[in-house]
């Protein structure tokens, strides 16, 4: 009689491939999934009921950024309170390739992604390591991790490397060959393909075809070109220019966090799909604005102006003693009309528009926030956009988004430091799963479609060829899920200075077989791997 390491009964078995659900028992044996049948025969060291549950292949998220959030500790319990095995890492341009550590901490807080103290830590407490190979040897020594890491190589960040800092030019023949040989480096190394960030400094000083020439070195060696789309030029014009890029180069194209708003993106990428370009797109279910203490937003405002990038404080400070800089930090901060303050130990401000306090203290809104960027504590927050963004809004989908078989939930979540979590976050990301499931059943799609679209989709578009099914062979990444409970807090119900909420509903959560959340509980156990295409390893 055969024998399991794990058997999981009584549960209905959404296998991932979008057919309808089944009755059925799993076994699990050294990592992978032994036998899927109606009874399982055989003794298992540990039985798992899934009475009332849906066994679903572990949940994929194929836009992340958590490789310094690994780096510093964190548990990422709020991946595995949503089902999320496996995480696709370095999007938006924004990677751990194109030199050595020190450059890369100092990429992430030059582009507001780290803070000065995380950035000191970082190079405190870590030997110096260069490439995917050196990361993943350093966290590895460390202990590894609970959930999968798969990583995108940065265009931002190699650009930046290469030609010395944020420039806005093309780049040389030299300067592009050197970089197109980073990326075939770090394909060769396991990256998953490339990713740019076309609103963010460096990569907006990109051309179209710079990122065709990027993009056909990852196509070589079978890769994804993933885009945060050119967005300051409009939703069709941005993805066009992503399918141009794909069509061109030969590589398959991830449209990163696509607003469910821009319905003829998603019609243009069906178009492109039909001709012959393997593309999907990703979005975020529901967001509300970025929650930024001041010390933070001024690092934001720094990195998105292409006069003080790359500058200090006392740039900034000089810059509010000027007309001409006053004009350059309104430029560079976004949502500043959508603008609350929180933190203010007034009740008079607190949780209120900027423009309405403005109008009651007869000043303009830009003159309100330069005072307080010049004056206010660094303890004061800044709320860009309030609880409900109006892009990412979290109702139900039209019905072109809805019928829209190539879209995945992708959660962007914010990615600040796990020592200093309220200087830079977000209330609604955390809930991306259960939100993009909801979100999709009120729209009227099945429940195995959407699961497909949370697991063999994305496991299909990056080449993860043992995951996002529950099938014979397959690596034991399984959600046991309450799907009548799976869930996040609504706006009525959560509070905007609370950066620590998570999902409900899920029960179990296997990675690679061993269980990384069990009734419940975290286990504390890292089983999670360090994934490359077709099955590999970094």
């Amino acid at each position: 009689m055969e024998r399991f390491d794990t058997k999981i009964i009584n549960g209905f078995v959404i296998d991932g491939t979008g057919n309808p659900g089944i009755h059925a028992e799993v076994g699990i044996r050294n990592g992978k999934i032994a036998q899927i049948a109606t009874h399982v025969a055989g003794e298992a060291d540990t039985v798992l009921d899934a009475a009332g549950k849906a066994v679903c292949p572990g949940f994929i998220d194929p836009h992340v950024h958590e490789e310094l959030a690994a780096l510093g500790g964190d548990t990422f319990e709020s991946y595995l309170r949503q089902g999320v095995t496996t995480t696709v890492n370095g999007n938006c341009g924004h990677s751990l390739t194109g030199g050595g550590s020190e450059h890369i901490y100092t990429y992430m807080y030059e582009n507001g992604l780290a803070s000065a103290e995380a950035k000191r830590r970082f190079m405190a407490e870590n030997p110096a390591w260069v490439g995917l190979r050196g990361y993943t040897k350093v966290m590895r020594d460390r202990g590894g991790v609970n959930i999968n890491m798969g990583f995108l190589l940065g265009h931002g960040t190699i650009r930046w490397c290469v030609m010395g800092g944020s420039k806005e030019r093309k780049p040389t023949d030299a300067e592009l060959a050197r970089m197109k040989e980073i990326i075939a480096d770090g394909m060769d190394e396991g990256a998953l393909g490339i990713s740019t960030g076309l609103s963010y400094i460096p990569g907006r000083y990109a051309d179209t075809q710079e990122l065709i020439e990027c993009a056909r070195v990852v196509a070589e060696k079978d890769g994804v070109y993933a885009s945060h789309l050119r967005m300051q030029d409009g939703f069709e014009k941005s993805i066009a220019e992503a399918i141009e890029i794909g069509e061109k180069s030969g590589a398959r194209v991830q449209v990163s966090h696509y607003a469910p708003r821009a319905v003829e993106g998603y019609r243009m990428a069906m178009a492109a799909r039909e001709r012959g370009l393997e593309i999907a797109l990703d979005t975020i279910p529901k967001s509300s604005g970025h929650l930024k203490r001041k010390d933070r937003l001024i690092q934001f405002i720094i990195s998105a102006s292409n006069v003080l990038f790359g500058k200090d404080r006392a740039a900034f400070a000089a810059a509010l003693k000027t007309p001409e800089g006053r004009a350059e930090i309104l430029r560079s901060t976004r949502f500043k009309d959508e603008m609350l303050l929180v933190n203010t130990g007034d009740p008079g401000m607190e949780g209120r528009p900027l423009r309405d306090i403005a109008a009651e203290r007869g000043t303009t809104l830009d003159e309100l926030l330069l005072d307080l960027l010049e004056n206010a504590p660094d303890t004061l927050t800044f709320w860009q956009g309030g609880m409900n963004r109006v892009d990412f809004p979290g109702t139900p989908y039209s019905e072109t988004v809805a019928n829209c078989p190539i879209v995945s939930p992708g959660s962007d979540r914010i990615f600040g430091e796990v020592f200093d979590r309220t200087a830079w976050y977000e209330l609604f990301r955390k809930g991306a799963m259960p939100i993009f499931y909801h979100n999709m059943l009120s729209a009227g799609v099945r429940s195995e479609e959407i699961i497909r679209r949370m697991t063999s989709l994305p496991a299909a578009q990056f080449r993860l060829t043992d995951r996002g099914l529950l099938m014979e062979g397959r690596a034991a990444d399984v959600t046991i899920v309450d799907l009548e409970k799976f869930s996040y807090p609504d706006a009525s119900q959560i509070r905007c200075t609370d950066p620590n909420v998570m999902a409900s509903g899920v029960c179990t959560v296997l990675v690679n077989g061993v269980p990384a959340l069990l009734d419940g509980a975290m286990t504390g156990r890292r089983p999670g791997q360090f994934i490359s295409k077709y099955a590999k390893q970094i």
